[in-house]
């Protein structure tokens, strides 16, 4: 194979670092480093969406523990630093990506990730050799079958299958604060997973809980990443509603439609949309979502009120999508799943995907 697409052996690829390298091996990545700071880095084929791999058509990730020195290489003192380079290993030799630049970010369970990113897109043909999905079970959508009428039982039903290849941990310690049953439901359901708590918005573990400040007996049970609000409940009511707290600009307070049980289940499935391994984001006119969603079926309930009014969740078999309308023209679409093939049909359901690893 030549042209932009190039295979070559890796020792042609190490080659170009000089004879003066010292080279590592992660699980399932090499990297090398030449004498003037140059990096290759060669990932191995296969799907691994929370380990080293190819994670989409111009990415790869990487992810914690880096080897010992690694990620000095990969994050070196000051604004520039030599190319790095990145190629895929095949049973034929390495596929060659050409030059990346790498971004750092901090989520979940997994730890410190590097994302290496290239300009050109590869073609589906050669996405399918490098990332070859596997044919998995995926999580079913039985637990709509609870819906509206028990939430908590829903929520039950879709954590323990979504999150099943996470082991259950030891439980959270006892809450700060006298709690309602849905929220210490909720901890149980989690037991010292923190993925399950959140990555894009929050809820604080049960030690963190804390009481509203002066004009406010509220209790806090979590925030939105960047701080932009505060998720609060009523402290009396068994199934309180639940709250939205902005630092600034805007209206102060947001209510959420429904109450506590049926929030932790839309809380988790819009957790499951935006930060799960897998997942694709697009903005789509009118008649573009009406296509979207006729692959997906609705939650039956009350759509929330943050981040946009109305926020729509839909669900497929280990697939959750999110729609809200944000910022301008158009409904900004986000999709997730735990397994690729999840997101497989999905890559031909539009044409406007602005990021899609499935």
């Amino acid at each position: 194979m030549g042209g932009e697409w190039a295979i070559v052996s890796e020792d042609e690829a190490l080659a170009r670092l000089g004879a003066e390298r010292t080279v590592v091996r992660g699980d399932a990545v090499t990297f090398a480093k030449g004498a003037d700071g140059t990096v290759v880095i060669i990932v191995d084929a296969g799907d691994r969406p929370s380990g080293n791999a190819v994670a989409g058509e111009r990415a790869i990730t990487l992810h914690e523990p880096f080897p010992d020195g690694v990620l000095e290489w990969l994050s070196p003192a000051g604004w520039s630093h030599p190319p790095f380079y990145a190629l895929v290993r095949l049973t034929e030799g390495c596929l060659e990506l050409g030059e990346v630049s790498e971004s750092f970010s901090v989520g979940g369970s997994g730890g410190l990730r590097c994302e290496l990113n290239w300009d050109a897109k590869l073609p589906p043909e050669l996405l399918d050799r490098v990332r070859p999905v596997a044919d998995t079970p995926l999580p079913g959508v039985e637990w709509l079958a609870h819906l509206p009428d028990d939430p908590g039982a829903a929520l039950r039903d879709f954590l323990t299958g979504w999150y099943a290849d996470l082991p259950a941990a030891a439980p959270f310690p006892v809450p700060a604060v006298p709690i309602p049953p849905a929220l210490q439901a909720f901890y149980d359901l989690a037991a010292g997973r923190v993925d399950i708590l959140g990555q894009q918005d929050a809820i604080y573990p049960p030690d963190r809980l804390e009481i509203g400040g002066e004009d406010d007996d509220r209790i806090i049970i979590g925030v939105e990443n960047q701080g932009v609000w505060e998720i609060l409940i009523g402290r009396d009511d068994p199934d309180p509603t639940v709250y939205h707290h902005y630092g600034a600009g805007g209206d102060p307070v947001v209510a959420e439609r429904g109450s506590l049980g049926a929030y932790l289940l839309l809380f988790s499935l819009t957790e499951a949309a935006v930060t799960s391994p897998v997942t694709g984001h697009a903005i789509l006119d009118n008649q573009q979502l009406e296509r979207f969603t006729r692959h997906l079926i609705p939650v039956p309930l009350q759509p929330l009120a943050v981040p946009a009014d109305p926020t729509h969740l839909y669900v497929a078999p280990g697939l959750v999508a999110l729609t809200a309308g944000l910022h301008g023209d158009g409904t900004h679409v986000f999709v997730g799943g735990r397994q690729r093939a999840s997101l497989r049909a999905a890559r031909d359901w539009t044409t406007a995907w602005s990021r899609f690893n499935g």
